[in-house]
């Protein structure tokens, strides 16, 4: 996401380029890519909360958090994780495996109830928002490399229940309700004609 002259940042970006920037660094051998893409993510680590959350969007002008809200799908966050782990597994540097890590046991204590992961506010700890998303969909796999195969088996199943009653993983799909998200059927509808 970016406005006014990409004064926002997704907080998912930094868990990105650590792992690309790592990777081009080795190519060529040239230190400075994964220097910095280090830089911006031990700065961005230092603004999470005291739960070890972290919003979704920053203004990189001021340094004020814009969006509190946090998850492991839509809300932007996704690939910080995902990322963050890779790197811990292909570079074997502690430091990555400690930012995950702590990261990971907030997510459990805070986005988990039962075998779905909510959205939160990254000060509180509260849910913000009850749905599952298509972006959330890479957890599963991320808890299997760790080991929580139990974890990763009852998230799976939620996932393919859905598919299954559906016919595709939609976008957004409110837990309670659930129902998909305003605009969300019509996407199914296209799948299935298809």
């Amino acid at each position: 996401m970016f406005l006014c002259g990409c004064c926002l940042v997704i907080y998912m970006l930094t868990g990105s380029l650590i792992l690309e920037m790592g990777v081009l660094s080795r190519l060529t051998g040239d230190s400075r890519y994964e220097a910095a893409a280090l830089r911006a993510l031990r700065k961005l680590w230092s603004m999470r909360s005291s739960l070890n959350l972290v919003g979704t969007t920053l203004d990189v002008f001021t340094g004020k958090w814009i969006q509190y809200s946090s998850g492991i799908g839509a809300a932007g966050v996704d690939s910080f994780y995902e990322y963050l782990i890779k790197a811990y597994i292909l570079f074997g540097s502690d430091e990555y495996w400690d930012m995950f890590h702590s990261a990971y046991l907030a997510v459990q204590k805070y986005f988990r109830h039962g075998p779905w992961y909510h959205e939160a506010d990254m000060r509180t700890g509260e849910a913000t928002h009850w749905q599952l998303t298509s972006l959330q969909a890479f957890w599963p796999g991320l808890q299997t490399l760790l080991g929580d195969v139990t974890a990763a088996n009852l998230s799976h199943r939620e996932f393919y229940n859905i598919w299954q009653r559906f016919g595709v993983l939609p976008e957004r799909y409110t837990v309670f309700n659930q129902v998909f998200v305003n605009g969300e059927q019509k996407y199914t509808r296209l799948v299935r004609q298809n």
